[in-house]
């Protein structure tokens, strides 16, 4: 005896609307988690970054430490000792004569020196500078990372959702069309193989859509980890809100200019040329004279025999002057290791730049070729809906069997599958491109 079966043609519309729903229609709900929701939460909890803020602010003392050596020094030095004397004069009548003490011998310094000339230090501080702005940039980028991260971790979670849903529409038509090809084998109107078939797709589908659902759980505790957002905020809502940003080729100049203005990379390759710069005249600076402005008050006591406990007060104003001669050869070895440094750098910095055009390159290819594969996917998918409204039809009109209809399902659903990964594919094409027009658009 036949299973009694629900009217399939209402079953195949509902089924339609929650499909296109997941790819094409607008969300309707209103959820509070949108893109930057999620990034600014991950920048609020993500070690990594933090600790590369950490390294930011150490930096920033690099400036303070480089100046220090510029503005005045104070000190105060000193001794404080018990001296013990013994004085032994020759006599020109023959012997001698001894005379012995003992008594303090005190000496104290108090110092300020001004440096009037330091080219090291001037250098010094300025790859300092540089040093803290290539600290911020890397920071920047590193935020860059997080971001792209997150956008990646969203596109993930939702392709899953949508990918869990698709696999789970065919199977209550599966399961249903399995039960009744059992029915119709024992009742002995059908064979054992056909209903073994059924039963096989059924669970050949239920596999898939628990594979999916397993992939589903991955993709949220990895989008829970980075942005500590519950993954049940992201439910309703779609990778396709909206169509993503379309780019022609007449914009690709327009976007590499901008790729190029914006790239962290280029600007920290810049930084370190004009550090190794600064490396090379800090080494120079090694044989340059320096000049400091000395003034110092010293109080002492003699400890000469003649002037036993006699003290002594008196100042001193003057200029004092390093000028180096020779250091054996090493500081013109280092004058030639900072130059290579130097030359090393800029030549690093014109291959990254190469990289980057080539690396764009690429990624517009990609970006081209996602974007016809997507309209190619989109033009199958249409057809796809058209097969399966027609085998509806046809199941209507009792020319179909329900094992077909749940095969068309499965095609149907597979095809949806393709369509959904492929979108994946193209919106990370996008972000490659232009991260802004991506987030922008949410």
């Amino acid at each position: 005896m036949l299973i009694q079966l629900p009217n399939y043609s209402r079953l195949a519309h509902q089924c339609r609307l929650m499909m296109f729903a997941c790819l094409i229609s607008v969300n309707l709900s209103t959820q509070a988690v949108t893109i930057e929701d999620a990034i600014e939460s991950a920048i609020k909890v993500d070690p990594s970054l933090r600790a590369s803020k950490l390294n930011v602010m150490a930096t920033e003392e690099n400036i303070v430490i480089a100046r220090s050596r510029l503005l005045p020094q104070v000190s105060i030095q000193g001794s404080s000792n018990q001296l013990t004397q013994t004085t032994t004069q020759e006599l020109a009548s023959g012997g001698s004569s001894s005379r012995s003490f003992t008594g303090p011998s005190v000496n104290h310094q108090f110092v300020i020196r001004q440096a009037l000339l330091r080219p090291k230090e001037l250098s010094a501080m300025r790859y300092a500078e540089l040093q803290t702005q290539y600290m911020e940039l890397k920071y920047k980028s590193d935020v860059k990372d997080l971001r792209n991260r997150v956008i990646n971790a969203w596109i993930d979670l939702l392709g899953a959702q949508q990918i869990a849903q698709v696999y789970e529409m065919p199977l209550k038509l599966m399961q249903a069309a399995a039960k009744q090809e059992r029915a119709r084998y024992e009742e002995g109107d059908s064979t054992k193989d056909v209903a073994m078939e059924a039963k096989a797709q059924y669970e050949n589908s239920m596999a898939t859509y628990l594979q999916a659902v397993e992939t589903l759980k991955v993709k949220q505790s990895a989008f829970e980890n980075l942005t500590k957002i519950p993954a049940k905020a992201l439910i309703g809502k779609n990778l396709a809100n909206k169509s993503p940003p379309l780019f022609t080729e007449v914009e690709k100049s327009s976007l590499w200019s901008n790729f190029q203005d914006d790239s962290l990379e280029l600007q920290m390759a810049n930084l370190q040329v004009q550090m190794q710069l600064e490396r090379v005249k800090m080494v120079e600076a090694e044989h340059r004279p320096t000049i400091d402005l000395l003034a110092a008050i010293n109080l002492a006591q003699n400890d000469a025999t003649s002037t036993q406990g006699y003290q002594y007060r008196n100042k001193q104003l003057g200029i004092q002057y390093i000028l180096p001669l020779f250091a054996g050869g090493g500081s013109t070895a280092a004058t030639r290791q900072a130059i290579l440094g130097y030359e090393a750098s800029i030549a690093e910095s014109d291959a990254l730049s190469l990289r980057i055009l080539n690396d764009f390159d690429l990624s517009w290819s990609l970006l081209i070729s996602n974007r016809s594969r997507q309209r190619a996917m989109h033009i199958a998918l249409s057809a796809g809906q058209e097969q399966l409204n027609a085998s509806y039809r046809g199941l209507d009109l009792g020319v179909k069997t329900i094992a077909e209809n749940a095969n068309a399902e499965l095609i149907f659903a597979r095809k949806m599958n393709d369509y959904i990964s492929i979108t994946q594919e193209y919106i990370r094409s996008i972000l490659k491109v232009s991260s802004k027009a991506l987030i922008h658009e949410n």
